[in-house]
Parts: structure tokens; C-alpha cells; sequence
């Protein structure tokens, strides 16, 4: 996502300073044409000064939820978060925030997934920010991406009955939701594509794609034990989505027209 972003905003004419906690993720966001300071979030010494000069300050550091997840990594996460976001309201000083937050929600709110953004938001939500709430994006890495290799290496198996729906963002379309809501008032925006394959419709077009046998399907209960309770709850739910975009946003991409090519793969045969 962040090399999406500095891509979209470069491609602006506005010059990008990027924060980056790894060498791999230094080059990437240099390839895009930043300007990158190493360090991590909380380390605001490394960074603080290089960033004073900022008009808009982006967010899009928030833990990293690594498998298994279970409840008490979101909770240490959503500490985490909120910890990260009482940083980047200190630094901006009042300067316009933008964050990357989290959609993935049901008929009943949120998922588990998406409470460490959601803490991060109430921080926030102190200063003059804006939060782009985003499902699951798929670019060249991230979770998408990690099945669709898991698939063609035979480590994935659709879980449950895989009628559930997915909601879906490429990571070009999430950037330039960001970029734009840069623009617009404070409050909360929400971009996901109009339409969402089912767990299997997704798995069937990325086999295709790949080449890839068509995996079974395993008992939740079993799939927890390797992703844990609360990425099997995010991967079965059936998502519900109310976008609310900030103004002049529209989705560029497809999900069955650009996911693979994103994702590195080819696209699937019509």
C-alpha cells in the first residue's frame, strides 16, 4: 500500500518523504520515487524532523497481524495501534492526517481484524484527520496475494463452505482514495469495489489463472489452528460493505479483470 500511495502522489508532482521499518520496504518506496527515512513509527527522533515540513501527514503503520491471529494478538495490536496513533497526532501538530484503516465488517459491525485500525481511529479522530477505511486490497504483496501463491503451491484450502462474499480493493484504487481524501474534510470515508466474489468464485479465477488445481475445502474449526480464530472469522464472514468515498473517487480496477496482473499473475481466460 505505501508504495501505492507514493507512486499515486509522485505521479502528482508532490514530493514524498516515507517512513520505512525494512530494507525491502526502503527500496521499494525509493523505487517509487520517495525520499525514505528508516526507523519504526515509534521511534519519532529518527523521523520527527524530516517530517515538520509535511502539509499532509499519511498513515498507514499499523501492526502487523502475522498467522496465527487470535484474540490476544488483536489486543496487543490495538494497544499497539492506539500507541502508534498517539504519535502521529503529536507529530502532525494539527497538520491534515490521512489513514489507511480497515472495512472488513458483517451484517453485525466489525470484525475482530479490524479493531486495531479501529483504535487507531478514536485517536485520531482527536485531530484533523481522515480515515479511508479499506477491505482486502490486493497489490503485490499482502494477504491476497499470500493466497494466491499459497494456491499455487498446493498450502491453501478454501475454509467452510466458501459461499461467503469478499470485498475487494486493488491496491492502485486504495492509493488514490488516500491521496484524494488528502483533500477532503475530516471524517471517515469507505471505497470498496461494487463487486465481490464469493471465497470460491475468488479461489476458482485465481487457479485459473494460475494453473492450479481447485483446493477442497476444510472445517473452520480445523483452519484455525494454522491461521487462528480471528483470520478464519475475516476469511468466512459474508461481508457487507457501504462505501462512502471521498469526492471525485471512482474505481479504476476490477477484481476479475486486474487482480492477477496486480498480484504478478496472468489473467484469468474469459
Amino acid at each position: 500500500m505505501g508504495g501505492a500511495l507514493v507512486e499515486a502522489l509522485v505521479a502528482q508532482g508532490v514530493e514524498v518523504t516515507a517512513l520505512a521499518r525494512g530494507s525491502a520496504g526502503a527500496e521499494r518506496l525509493a523505487q517509487a520515487g520517495a525520499r525514505v527515512v528508516r526507523g519504526d513509527l515509534g521511534e519519532s527522533g529518527r523521523w520527527g524532523a524530516r517530517a515538520a515540513d509535511a502539509e499532509v501527514v499519511f498513515h498507514l503503520a499499523l501492526p502487523r497481524l502475522i498467522p496465527p491471529v487470535r484474540g490476544r494478538h488483536v489486543r496487543r495490536a490495538a494497544r499497539e495501534a492506539r500507541a502508534g496513533a498517539e504519535v502521529v497526532l503529536e507529530q502532525a501538530a494539527g497538520r491534515p492526517i490521512v489513514m489507511a484503516s480497515c472495512a472488513i465488517a458483517d451484517q453485525r459491525g466489525p470484525l475482530d481484524i479490524a479493531r486495531p485500525a479501529r483504535a487507531a481511529e478514536q485517536v485520531l479522530a482527536q485531530g484533523d484527520a481522515r480515515a479511508v477505511r479499506l477491505p482486502w486490497a490486493y497489490g503485490p504483496s499482502g494477504f491476497i496475494c499470500d493466497i494466491s501463491r499459497g494456491l499455487q503451491l498446493r498450502r491453501f484450502r478454501m475454509v467452510g463452505p466458501a459461499g461467503n462474499r469478499i470485498a475487494l480493493i486493488s491496491a492502485h484504487d486504495a492509493a488514490n482514495a488516500l491521496a484524494l481524501a488528502a483533500g477532503a474534510p475530516a471524517g471517515t470515508y469507505c471505497v470498496a469495489e461494487e463487486s465481490c466474489p464469493t471465497q470460491e468464485e475468488l479461489v476458482a479465477h485465481m487457479c485459473a489463472a494460475r494453473g492450479a488445481t481447485r483446493p477442497d475445502h476444510l472445517p473452520p474449526r480445523m483452519a484455525g489452528l494454522g491461521m487462528g480464530a480471528v483470520v478464519v472469522q475475516a476469511i468466512t464472514a459474508d461481508q457487507r460493505i457501504d462505501p462512502a468515498p471521498p469526492p471525485g473517487f471512482t474505481c479504476a480496477s476490477r477484481w476479475d479483470r486486474d487482480m492477477m496482473p496486480a498480484l504478478g499473475g496472468e489473467e484469468s481466460p474469459r
